[in-house]
């Protein structure tokens, strides 16, 4: 079992101290042996993993140091700049003890490389603009393209301009391109000679790309951009008397040729790697320089390490979640293995979430590197932003509940909640008619004493939280502060630092979110400072566009001096260079691994790359899919290598699922035997001890637990209760039997109503579908009208007014005038919603013109109250009630939604039958439809029309319900009654029904899986 560690206080003091080295020293023989201490010249080192290439290179490095060598004369060059930064710290750890003195940095990533060269042959600023950030750029260029029809893209293409994804095509290919040394005029004659008009206008677009960077007012490159400007430049005037580079496999040729000229003035260089973890071609790399480079020594590593494997596949998903979690925990808790040494690799990016969300639901803590990241889509980013905006311009109702749902307010959903319905009672109270949310904004810009009066501590707290942070932050911008100050002000303001900092040194899984959350943070201001450095004058606004706009991840600035305490979660590309002592590979599926999907299809990338470097002419086909395959295994063999002590393998198959999943091929290369993993039915009617697999962790131990302290039949409910009490007196959630939901008893058994019920027509169609949603949609109706109803009800009040003789253009513009206000439509929408809902009212102002042929108005907008019998009445209001030719009354109701009914399906529309037994037993009085006076009788009944202005068809939609019989109206009549004891209560019944998918109590009916009581 892993050592106990007494629990961190909330507010934490925190101590440096000086880290030691936990690196042994390594000896090496035969010719490895000559390298390290006294080799020369060009050698060549490669190995399989684990094999010890890396090391050699270190400790070649660290003998040099150690006979004297000055470290600015050596030079270690990695393939990335977090390759470069587990170089830079397994170096420094080793040399802690020396006398270490360096002028600059012993290790630099390629790019850091050619950023010296280029930053030392210019006289001008030169800046290594993100990916990110040169995303956005091209997506803006794209997007004057598409409006302005510029560029000579092929009209096939144009309508994919706006389109994100063809921007990150033409990014990728153009990185391609500079990769090569091929520059906009060149790529442009390419595309002419081979016949590629999208060739062409890549060209043009690359050469307006350059004209808009240099704009800026420093020389703004890429890192693609960088190496070829550096290639360009003079030889380069440092000599280094020792070169060396790691995981050369991963070089594209110019970088590969950078590089290289370091090589003639050394006297030792070192070009290492392993050709079978070459996984990159999809962004240039080749490895050829590590393979065909002549040099005067080679040195080939043998000894591969040797983990343990083995393969599991799951028959669910969810099984395949536990199984996870729960060895992920085994090996924490049972094997003593920090989190930090456990690592999960999956294939691509979109994978990470998930198996994240379930780690952390399983209290495990996660680490993702934070160059995985796109910073807008942070929460505590994008509620800072959310922030800076409420300070220059007024947010939207949605917006403004997410600042007080976000980390700023801190506000959970019932406060919220509380909180709106106290403003609305503190605004009727006060004589107003503003929404709640209107007199909220208010607010959060000035304080309103009278107001607040009315709320209770816990909302006003919550209120003035949200105020102290926007007020202090307007304050900043009122001083005329930078970006990075009105930041600072909100951030300092919202005092996460200090509680996010506290949860962070608590660990668990709570504390790697918050470490994420500081790590954005980081970032956030990172970019201010950029931006501001950049842009002085620059305003609030044009930042939170900058950052907006960045889609992709943004590379943050490594600061950390350890590893987080986490279990990493990355994909199989991100894990070069990196080893771990337990290993998941997970989700080894047919379809995503391997990947056979060609890349850059839309601009001929793979075709340009074969040109340039190949000489192979882009009309000649070739079949890549042998290539694809096999860079794919070796993509496989780089996951499956990273492991020093175990392996697990992956993979769900569920050939029967809505979603067919199949295990890889791949796992046959593994020559271990796959275990089944039974899924949820399998163990679901297994008895207790047969189960062989549970998931270690607190909340499947309770609920194990739970479930025997329920069944009468178990023979160890006692130790079981005994066991449960143990937990509940530590504290442990869900192990104290009050808050087991199935153990609580009704709070009441009265009835909701006592007496005659009163049904409307809506009501009844509610109770005929669903008597449960019925009361519930009662009891916790919206306070905010929605948008359909508010619809619906000018609809309404626009026929009416027409039929009373307003004219109808007037009545258009006051009703549209009126539905814009309220409706809360987005900007970018107003104007189509606008057309939309004039054509509603154009279509329903035609049928009443043209109806009239058929019908004579008899009221609009009635009442209707008619008792049905001693138990029951029908109470409601009509749109609208017409007298046909016949003379029989005919009901009129206005649907705005554009579905129409079946006509099957019409003879049963229960409110149209409802209006049609109301009218059998009532009289028309006056404006209203009620109970008979004696000698009274009720006129014959046509019918029941229902009318669709909003349709698509050519005329007004129409459905009609025809007259009821007698006796289908006493078998209606007959029926209300159980309608009414259904609305009584206080016993509701949940029934399955077609509008369960959109029925917002599902996690209160106990006939839906959300909802449903657990016993246990």
């Amino acid at each position: 079992m892993s050592e106990y560690k007494p629990p961190i206080p909330s507010d934490p003091q925190v101590r440096l101290i000086k880290p030691t080295s936990k690196l042994r020293p390594r000896s090496w023989e035969g010719e490895v042996s000559h390298l390290v201490k006294q080799g020369t010249g060009l050698w060549r080192v490669t190995g399989e993993a684990g094999s010890g290439v890396s090391s050699a290179v270190v400790d070649t490095v660290l003998e040099r140091i150690r006979q004297g060598w000055e470290p600015s004369s050596m030079l270690v060059v990695a393939t990335s700049k977090e390759a470069a930064s587990r170089l830079r710290q397994e170096i420094s750890e080793s040399v802690a003890q020396m006398d270490y003195v360096s002028e600059g940095p012993l290790v630099r990533s390629v790019h850091s490389v050619a950023f010296a060269l280029v930053r030392d042959a210019s006289d001008d600023d030169v800046r290594l603009i993100t990916g990110a950030e040169q995303d956005a750029v091209i997506r803006e260029l794209l997007r004057g393209h598409a409006d302005d029809g510029r560029g000579g893209w092929p009209q096939e293409q144009r309508e994919g301009l706006r389109m994100v994804g063809f921007a990150r095509q033409l990014r990728d290919f153009l990185l391609r391109v500079v990769e090569r040394g091929v520059g906009p005029d060149e790529l442009v004659e390419l595309g002419e000679r081979f016949e590629r008009a999208n060739w062409v206008a890549a060209g043009e677009f690359l050469r307006e790309y350059k004209q808009v960077m240099k704009l800026s007012g420093a020389h703004s490159f890429s890192a693609s951009e960088l190496v070829t400007e550096a290639l360009r430049g003079p030889e380069p005037s440092v000599k280094y008397r020792g070169v060396f580079i790691d995981d050369a496999q991963h070089l594209d040729p110019k970088s590969a040729e950078l590089v290289s000229r370091f090589f003639p003035e050394a006297e030792l260089a070192v070009v290492a790697g392993d050709p079978q973890q070459s996984v990159f071609r999809f962004r240039g790399a080749n490895p050829d320089f590590l393979t065909k480079l002549s040099v005067d020594h080679e040195v080939v590593l043998k000894g591969r390490r040797k983990a343990s494997t083995s393969i599991v596949v799951a028959e669910t998903e969810s099984a395949h979640a536990d199984l996870l979690a729960d060895t992920v925990r085994r090996a924490h808790l049972i094997d003593g293995r920090s989190w930090s040494e456990i690592a999960v690799i999956v294939r691509s990016a979109g994978m990470i979430a998930p198996i994240r969300r379930t780690l952390l639901a399983a209290g495990v803590p996660v680490h993702i590197s934070p160059t995985d990241v796109v910073l807008a889509e942070q929460r505590i980013v994008a509620a800072m932003i959310l922030g800076l905006r409420a300070l220059t311009e007024s947010l939207n109702a949605i917006e403004l509940e997410d600042l007080l749902l976000g980390p700023i307010g801190g506000a959970d959903p019932v406060t919220l909640r509380r909180l709106l319905r106290g403003l609305r009672q503190a605004e009727m109270k006060m004589g107003g008619q503003r929404r709640a949310i209107e007199v909220l904004r208010s607010l959060l810009e000035e304080s309103d004493a009278e107001m607040l009066g009315f709320l209770t501590d816990r909302e006003l707290n919550l209120l003035e939280r949200v105020r102290s942070v926007l007020e202090a932050g307007r304050e900043a911008l009122a001083e005329h502060g930078s970006i990075e100050e009105v930041l600072w002000a909100l951030w300092s303001a919202t005092d996460l630092s200090n509680s996010l900092s506290a949860i962070s040194l608590r660990g668990g899984a709570s504390g790697s979110q918050a470490d994420r959350d500081l790590d954005a943070m980081m970032a956030l201001f990172d970019a201010a400072g950029d931006y501001v450095e950049r842009y002085p004058s620059a305003g609030v606004r044009s930042f939170i566009l900058h950052i907006s706009e960045q889609e992709l991840p943004t590379g943050m600035r490594e600061r950390r001096g350890a590893i987080p305490e986490a279990v990493e979660v990355l994909t199989a590309h991100a894990t070069t260079g990196r080893e771990w002592k337990r290993v998941i590979v997970a989700e080894v599926q047919e379809g995503s691994w391997p990947s056979l999907g060609e890349t850059g299809t839309l601009l001929g990338q793979e075709e340009f790359v074969d040109l340039v470097d190949e000489g192979i002419d882009p009309d000649i086909i070739i079949s890549r899919s042998a290539e694809r395959l096999a860079e794919e295994r070796r993509l496989f063999y780089l996951a499956t290598t990273r492991s020093t002590e175990s392996l697990l393998v992956t993979a769900v198959n569920s050939p029967d699922s809505d979603e067919v999943r199949e295990p890889s091929r791949f796992l046959e290369l593994l020559s271990q035997p796959i275990v089944v993993l039974e899924g949820e039915e399998a163990s679901a009617i297994a008895e207790p001890e047969e189960i062989g697999h549970r998931l270690l962790s607190i909340p499947a131990m309770v609920a194990e637990l739970r479930r025997v302290v329920n069944d009468p039949r178990d023979p160890r409910r006692k130790q079981a209760a005994r066991q449960l009490s143990r937990l509940a007196e530590a504290g442990i959630p869900g192990a104290n039997p009050a808050e087991w939901t199935n153990l609580r008893t009704p709070s009441t058994d009265e009835e909701l109503i006592k007496g005659a019920v009163s049904l409307s027509p809506s009501r009844i169609e509610q109770l005929l579908n669903c008597p449960l949603r019925a009361v519930l949609d009662r009891l916790d109706s919206e306070e905010e009208t929605p948008i359909a109803m508010l619809k619906g009800t000018l609809v309404h009040a626009f026929a009416e007014a027409v039929a009373g003789g307003v004219d109808a253009a007037l009545a258009e513009e006051k009703v549209t005038s009126a539905y814009m206000q309220l409706a809360n439509v987005p900007s970018w929408s107003r104007e189509s919603t606008e057309i939309a809902f004039r054509r509603i009212l154009s279509r329903t102002d035609t049928w009443l013109k043209t109806s009239r042929a058929d019908f004579t108005e008899v009221g609009t907008e009635m009442d209707v109250s008619v008792t049905i019998d001693d138990s029951v009445s029908i109470r409601g209001r009509m749109d609208r009630l017409e007298r046909n030719k016949s003379g029989e009354l005919v009901v009129v109701d206005f649907k705005t939604g554009k579905t129409q009914i079946a006509a099957k399906d019409m003879g049963d529309h229960p409110q149209l039958f409802a209006y049609q037994l109301a009218l059998s037993k009532g009289v028309l009085h006056g404006d209203k439809i009620s109970d008979p006076n004696p000698g009274e009788t009720p006129d014959p009944v046509g019918g029941g029309l229902l009318v669709y202005p909003a349709t698509d068809t050519k005329a007004v939609g129409q459905r009609m319900q025809d007259p009821k019989t007698q006796e289908d109206l006493d078998d209606f009549a007959a029926m209300l009654p159980g309608l009414a004891e259904h609305l009584r209560g206080p016993n509701l019944l949940a029934r399955v029904n077609p509008t369960c998918s959109t029925c917002p109590v599902r996690s209160l009916c106990p006939v839906q899986p959300e909802g449903r009581v657990i016993h246990a």
